[in-house]
């Protein structure tokens, strides 16, 4: 696999499949998917079950080397800026680069994987959003795709 991935991320995704994977396999789907969106992908829950399905032997275990397989194979399909941005801009009805505060409560609360609205409301104050305010999503995505800073405290 190493064909598709630096070493670096293949360290990288080494770490996190070894600190989440505790018997150096995964057997669940919940496991691989808290692993791959621990990695900054994002499945769907229909897309983990069919890799797991897919890349599993026949004890039922994912080794890490089949994981690369599948984050290979996702990545190839996984574009999530422009997939999230088009969502946004399916519900800019007047193309202004912005939908309510409300419109994206509803976004989240009620289409794809679903926030709870303490959840949301969270997300609000931490983006610092007026309730009742615009969103100018490509900003608004902008933050929420930049991963957190890795300081080594070491």
């Amino acid at each position: 696999m190493a064909r598709h991935f630096s070493q670096a991320k293949i360290d990288e995704y080494k770490e996190c499949f070894s600190f989440n994977a505790k018997r150096n396999y995964i057997s669940q789907d919940d496991e691989l998917s808290l692993i791959m969106r621990s990695l900054g992908f994002s499945p769907t829950r229909e897309e983990v079950v069919r890799y797991l399905e897919k890349y599993k032997d026949e004890d039922g275990k994912m080794n890490f080397a089949s994981f690369l397989d599948v984050l290979h194979e996702h990545s190839q399909s996984e574009d999530v800026k422009t997939e999230i941005l088009q969502a946004f801009k399916t519900h800019d009805i007047d193309k202004k680069g912005y939908v309510s505060a409300k419109e994206l409560r509803h976004i989240l609360t009620n289409i794809g994987d679903r926030l709870t609205d303490q959840e949301v409301n969270s997300l609000l104050r931490e983006f610092r959003i007026s309730p009742d305010g615009p969103v100018h999503y490509e900003a608004f995505l902008k933050q929420l795709l930049t991963p957190f800073p890795d300081y080594d405290l070491s």
